[in-house]
């Protein structure tokens, strides 16, 4: 599950570029006859050999070259992120690799993780300077993280559907985040793409292992995800998004000319059919035998252990030792507060009193401009416009790197763009229908600005060790995009729009209602139905319950995030009074990249502590 998250938060989504164009997809004659290579199985270095020489490497007395030597190890070990980042430089062409997702190659990675933690925890915490604390906390809290994930690996779904499984994230991998500007780097995908089919026996076999280990995705969702696999093991090579994601970047790239271009396009469409689809075909098969044997409950208190790994999911995601019990109250309680305040709205609108949530949001529906499926597009990137007009008021310092708005028949979410700056940051929306106007802006302010692309792109530019401006704290990162939204009702932008302001609320109730449902479908044994129920009840609609069911303790991170960054805004208000400043605190919170709510604390008494040594001292 931590891998999926990696791969849902560190830009692993990108818009297929141009379209194609009629003289780079006509036939090209005389196309060489293509031999496709064959393609080993891994193999994994020796353990002691690979650790001797990581602690060789790790000798450094400087904790700054400790911090750039032990990521720079880790970080070589997942190609895939270093492509997803646009980082071909550090790639070697001629032995390119999909990452390796067997458990042994994770339980070498858990070493490798263990050994630098030992290594970092010889280092004297005490004589750092307050920057190298910070970071040598945050550092400290991600590698205990990825070994305990390790140790739970038996408990993570490895086909499940979209990106919360195998599959959906290669797919994912493929078709949006790896994105090439040159014929080498085309060359390099299509190596990779050859490579598929090893990937996906790898999830056949952590299909059995997960198995024998008596853990099996649900049958409710576990049908998604075979679904969703079938779809494409039934598709026609140039019909599957790996084509098609493929021949759009190919026909964008004036620098390749039109006879490679027919190379790339024959060479990708043969991989595919002899590749790629035989691979879906037979994952799918394993799927459809396994889900013989699939649990109908969904949740994870099932499982021999899943208590302790659903714990341990809530830890991780709240950054807190929130017990289920707590987590799900704080839910009930929170939702108490933003009903209250949805019924001085509707009121204002005459809105009856005796209607359910559902009723009253068809109204609110109803009322508000419904904006045509070619206009939503630009929609969003005016409010994301007027957004970043309000932005200096809040913020001393914005990121450099732009955010655009992707349309498509999905959307709802950012991603980051490359390192190297070939790829924005997006916010990608649906464009597909028609859509009410009523959570638009609130979506634009959590997915773009002030939320996700102005917190994620900005550490990406912060002067930090790296592995600061890479990581990926859940209750950080979501809990600054729902503080966002919190925030652009705060600085009034909801001023005269009360429909957009009920669109905020259901947003927030939806976050509250997640509390309630998480806890109740992995710790109190809900069924889909309970929780289903629940959130149409205190929301207004149908909530994602197949996705919290594979998911645990995730949908956890956004409410209880933003309590703590409004807790720790009333904190600075109070402890600086007049010499608090709201910019100043903003820039405490996100100019350290993400970290540990836990850290964040210890950033934010760092804060008050100087800007009060600063403060004149009053003689008088």
């Amino acid at each position: 599950m931590q891998k999926y998250l990696l791969v849902a938060l560190i830009a692993l989504h990108i818009s297929a570029c141009g379209g194609s164009s009629n003289k780079d997809t006509a036939e090209t004659p005389n196309v060489p006859t293509i031999t496709l290579p064959v393609v080993d199985n891994y193999v994994l270095v020796d353990t002691t050999t690979l650790l001797a020489d990581i602690s060789t490497q790790l000798q450094v007395s400087n904790i700054d070259d400790f911090f750039a030597t032990a990521y720079h190890i880790t970080r070589l070990r997942d190609s895939d992120a270093l492509i997803s980042d646009g980082l071909f430089d550090e790639i070697d062409a001629n032995d390119v690799q999909l990452s390796n997702i067997s458990d042994a190659y994770n339980e070498q990675s858990k070493q490798v993780y263990q050994l630098i933690l030992q290594q970092l925890n010889n280092f004297d915490r005490a004589s750092l300077s307050q920057s190298q604390q910070i970071s040598y906390d945050v550092y400290h809290a991600d590698l205990t993280a990825k070994i305990q994930w390790i140790n739970f690996k038996d408990y993570q779904y490895p086909a499940s559907y979209g990106f919360f499984g195998w599959p959906g994230s290669t797919e994912t991998f493929f078709t949006q985040a790896f994105t090439f500007s040159d014929l080498r780097q085309a060359e390099i995908y299509l190596t990779l793409l050859n490579q598929l089919a090893r990937r996906f026996a790898q999830i056949e076999i952590l299909l059995d292992s997960r198995k024998a280990a008596g853990i099996i995705e649900p049958a409710i969702t576990l049908t998604f995800s075979q679904n969703a696999v079938a779809n494409i093991a039934n598709s026609a090579a140039t019909a599957t998004s790996y084509y098609q994601a493929f021949n759009n970047q190919v026909s964008a790239i004036s620098s390749i000319a039109a006879s490679d271009k027919a190379n790339l396009r024959n060479k990708a469409e043969l991989i595919i059919s002899q590749k790629v689809i035989p691979a879906y075909q037979s994952l799918a098969n394993k799927m459809l035998a396994i889900a013989e044997q699939a649990p109908s409950e969904i949740g994870f208190g099932q499982f021999a252990g899943g208590a302790d790994f659903y714990n341990f999911t809530l830890n991780f995601y709240t950054s807190s030792t929130l017990s289920a019990a707590q987590i799900h109250q704080l839910g009930i309680d929170e939702l108490a507060r933003i009903h209250a305040e949805m019924r001085l709205l509707f009121d204002q609108l005459g809105y009856p009193a005796n209607e359910s949530l559902a009723q009253l949001y068809a109204r609110v529906n109803s009322d508000a401009e419904l904006i045509p499926a070619n206009q939503v597009k630009s929609v969003y990137e005016n409010l994301i416009a007027n957004a970043y007009l309000e932005l200096p008021t809040l913020f001393n310092t914005l990121p450099q790197q732009d955010v655009i708005v992707v349309g498509g028949t999905s959307g709802g979410y950012y991603i980051a763009g490359s390192d190297d700056g070939a790829r924005p940051g997006a916010f990608y929306a649906n464009t597909s229908q028609n859509s009410a106007y009523t959570t638009m802006p609130t979506l634009a302010y959590h997915e773009a600005v002030p939320g996700h692309h102005l917190q994620i792109a900005l550490a990406n530019e912060l002067d930090l060790p790296l592995f600061r401006k890479k990581s990926h704290f859940t209750s950080f990162i979501e809990g600054w995009a729902l503080y966002a939204e919190r925030l652009a009702k705060d600085a009034n932008w909801y001023a005269n729009d009360v429909i957009g302001d009920l669109g905020r609320l259901q947003f927030e109730a939806m976050r509250a209602a997640r509390l309630v449902v998480d806890t109740g479908i992995h710790s109190l044994g809900w069924s889909y139905n309970q929780a289903d129920q629940f959130h149409i009840e205190n929301v207004g609609f149908a909530g994602a319950i197949s996705r919290y069911s594979v998911w645990p303790g995730q949908a956890t991170a956004y409410m209880t995030g933003m309590l703590k960054i409004l807790a720790l805004r009333e904190k600075a208000q109070t402890a600086l009074g007049d010499a608090y400043d709201i910019k100043a605190f903003h820039d405490a919170v996100i100019g350290s990249g993400a970290m540990p709510l836990t850290v964040l604390t210890t950033v934010i008494d760092n804060y008050i502590a100087d800007t009060l040594a600063a403060q004149p001292i009053d003689n008088n």
